[in-house]
């Protein structure tokens, strides 16, 4: 009889171990593929050009911070104030430089 209670023993130990194995693969197979951290930069990068975009469309690139457009709904307070600060720099980059090169044609051509 004791080694049969042995025997049952060392199956059930290794029936647990293996089960316990087995759904450790599962986990491996359901981790996404994009970290967080790239997820965050791709939504934050989106939010960035969706306040430059609502910038460019207004007379002086004047925004205000709400509503909050949409692809920065999922950012938090402090991450969307940096994007949105950011948006408005990249904006108003765009801005500056457009009327430099239209301003330099007409300039160019009317000193030649």
């Amino acid at each position: 009889m004791r080694t049969r209670t042995v025997e049952s023993a060392a199956v059930i130990a290794i029936s647990l171990f293996l089960t316990g194995c087995s759904t450790g693969g599962a986990r491996e197979k359901t981790t996404p593929s994009a970290t967080p951290a790239a997820e965050k930069a791709e939504t934050t990068r989106r939010c960035v050009d969706a306040i430059a975009d609502r910038a460019a469309a207004h007379k002086g690139g004047a925004v205000r911070s709400h509503p909050v457009p949409e692809p920065c709904a999922r950012l938090s307070d402090a991450d969307y104030l940096d994007a949105y600060m950011e948006g408005l720099e990249q904006a108003h980059r765009a801005a500056r430089k457009t009327p430099q090169s239209e301003s330099a044609k007409p300039s160019d051509d009317s000193g030649g």
